[in-house]
């Protein structure tokens, strides 16, 4: 069986969905227990898999504020626990955000079998946010895949990634993408500049011009717009618009998520 990133290089759309975590353990606003945090988890993943997604990530993101030193001992193990319970759960390949501190998904992906992919934002772009200048993390990345033996672990890189703004502003998209390439990615993502904003069209063309790494929408990716997006990108990464209010805290919506499977099914026939 083919995975993911051999799937979007045979010419499928795929449809990756986001299985967004409750506040972990150790996480400032961390209240839940582990066991409940599991069952949101895994009744989001089911969910996403009866509804027919191809796979789905695995996500912290409600574990922010972030110290310097990103991710504690306590949110990493509650991760590593949740990410191998929502692997157990569905039959899906199952991928992993660590946020806080990205590269440490290929780390437990590596311990946690099963989980086949990793998103890794700031590959290889300098940005600035709400904690400051972020530095490129693509050669630690792919170093670190190498050197603990998880070549087996996909990379999906953002590239100009939301949430952030660019430190030049010149420096073209199509750059980026060339450097993911030179950096080892797997496949690239692009996303509109917050969650739930639609990747412009345009961006998917000028970077598949430079760039033969599969190309994932990586934000805004609806009912509404999944034929274009689909057309010019090799599959879509989704999570709010499968959310009542498109509220991240929400579970997801099965109608939504039906819908939007149907959706891209009748789209793809059309690509």
């Amino acid at each position: 069986m083919m995975d993911i990133v051999s799937r979007m290089n045979s010419g499928e759309r795929v449809s990756i969905g986001m299985v967004h975590t409750l506040a972990l353990p150790g996480s400032y606003d961390g209240s839940r227990t582990l066991e409940e945090i599991i069952r949101r988890a895994t009744a989001d993943a089911k969910t996403l898999e009866d509804a027919g997604f191809d796979a789905v990530i695995v996500e912290n993101v409600h574990d922010s504020p972030w110290p310097e030193e990103g991710m504690n001992v306590q949110q990493t193990a509650s991760l590593a626990i949740v990410a191998n319970e929502v692997r157990k759960a569905v039959r899906i390949e199952v991928g992993l955000d660590a946020c806080g501190r990205p590269n440490t998904g290929i780390e437990i992906a590596q311990a946690v079998s099963g989980i086949s992919f990793v998103r890794i934002p700031f590959f290889v772009d300098a940005r600035i946010g709400m904690y400051g200048i972020m530095q490129p993390m693509g050669a630690d990345a792919v170093w670190l895949r190498k050197r603990i033996g998880a070549d087996h672990v996909k990379i999906f890189a953002d590239i100009q990634v939301k949430h952030t703004y660019a430190l030049r502003e010149d420096i073209p998209i199509e750059a980026s993408a060339a450097w993911a390439v030179e950096t080892k990615a797997d496949a690239v993502i692009i996303t509109g500049s917050t969650t739930g904003e639609e990747t412009p069209v345009g961006l998917l063309h000028r970077v598949r011009q430079v760039c033969g790494l599969p190309i994932v929408v990586g934000s805004g990716c609806s009912v509404k717009n999944v034929k274009e997006q689909y057309k010019a990108g090799n599959g879509a990464i989704v999570g709010s618009s499968l959310k009542a209010q498109k509220n991240l805290c929400n579970p997801i919506d099965p109608e939504l998520a039906r819908a939007y499977i149907l959706a891209a099914k009748e789209r793809q026939e059309a690509v």
